[in-house]
């Protein structure tokens, strides 16, 4: 097979790809920047922190990599990581205006699992119920599978026969006793 030489390419398209590729893989971000200067410029741009996924991020390798990247995608707006953040502010530290506000701003980026958790959030601590008008319970399905958060644990056929209060009623019930605030991630003072 011919290789192509992605220099080649106009700059934005090779944004474009050098994005892709860093969303897919954390450790292709490294060996992207390895690969020569051109390509470890493109790899520092700031749209590219601003789309990694921190939960594709391997939590194994700790030390300044880990504190730096943190830093850095928090500074570029992404989502995942003001999910977290929020999440940790929110659940962990009690700083219930900060952590709500964070996780809104990542579920108003299109972060799915932002606008599960907000919109729980929100039902049990507001009950305004804005973010639960465009959740669907197929939309409501696909978040907790991603999430892994074990939220589908009863029979689904049981939930199609609810009325929607108490698909509700359940849901909110399942995310109180199965939901846990990014134990897998660092403590965020941890990232200064």
């Amino acid at each position: 097979m011919e290789q192509f030489p992605i220099l080649s390419l106009p700059p934005e398209v090779q944004g474009l790809v050098v994005k892709r590729v860093v969303h897919n893989s954390f450790e292709d971000l490294f060996r992207l920047r390895a690969t020569c200067k051109a390509m470890r410029s493109l790899a520092d741009d700031e749209d590219v922190y601003a789309s990694f996924d921190l939960f594709k991020y391997p939590w194994r390798l700790n030390g300044f990599r880990l504190r730096y990247l943190l830093r850095r995608c928090y500074a570029q707006g992404n989502p995942s990581t003001l999910y977290i953040k929020g999440v940790e502010y929110f659940y962990r530290r009690n700083m219930y205006v900060e952590g709500l506000d964070l996780m809104k701003r990542a579920a108003d980026a299109g972060f799915e699992r932002a606008s599960y958790t907000y919109a729980m959030t929100s039902k049990l601590w507001d009950d305004d119920g804005d973010h639960f008008r465009g959740f669907l319970r197929d939309y409501v399905a696909k978040i907790g599978l991603l999430g892994h958060w074990a939220l589908w644990d009863i029979d689904n056929r049981k939930a199609e026969d609810m009325c929607n209060r108490c698909f509700w009623i359940k849901e909110v019930g399942l995310f109180l006793r199965d939901f846990k605030a990014s134990t897998g991630h660092p403590n965020f003072e941890t990232w200064r």
